[in-house]
């Protein structure tokens, strides 16, 4: 796998459940969990912009 740069994680509770977003050098977006590091979740550049788009739209609070 290329290597992957990640952004600094997004952390709530007090740090206890952190979601960290990184790329990969071909720009493919990869999300984890903190606690979970080797568990990596891809997506392409535009499912992860549909997805963000959809959680500004208030699309996902049913989930929370």
């Amino acid at each position: 796998m290329p290597e992957i740069r990640w952004q600094e994680p997004l952390c709530a509770n007090g740090g206890n459940a952190c979601l960290q977003i990184g790329h990969t050098t071909d720009g493919t977006p990869i999300l984890r969990e903190t606690s979970a590091p080797h568990e990596l979740v891809t997506t392409t550049p535009q499912g992860l912009r549909n997805f963000i788009e959809a959680a500004k739209r208030g699309e996902l609070d049913h989930l929370l």
